[in-house]
């Protein structure tokens, strides 16, 4: 397997994490859909973290995660 640099590391999660979000926006904090929620809860506090990045914003973070994706 080869190495990747921390900043290509850090787009393609960027890019995944969204991606999965977008995946999982239709399901609801309801007891027969709690674990896909569960799964966009934890994607998106993720994605929350990746937004300390100083380089956030010229990748893709530039906007309040929880404004477009709320929980």
């Amino acid at each position: 397997m080869s190495k990747e640099n921390s900043e290509d590391l850090l787009k393609k999660m960027i890019k995944l994490l969204v991606f999965y979000i977008e995946e999982l926006l239709e399901f609801k904090d309801v007891e027969s859909e709690q674990f896909q929620y569960g799964e966009r809860v934890a994607y998106t506090e993720c994605l929350e973290w990746l937004q300390s990045w100083e380089k956030a914003d010229i990748n893709g973070l530039d906007f309040e995660i929880e404004e477009k994706y709320p929980l």
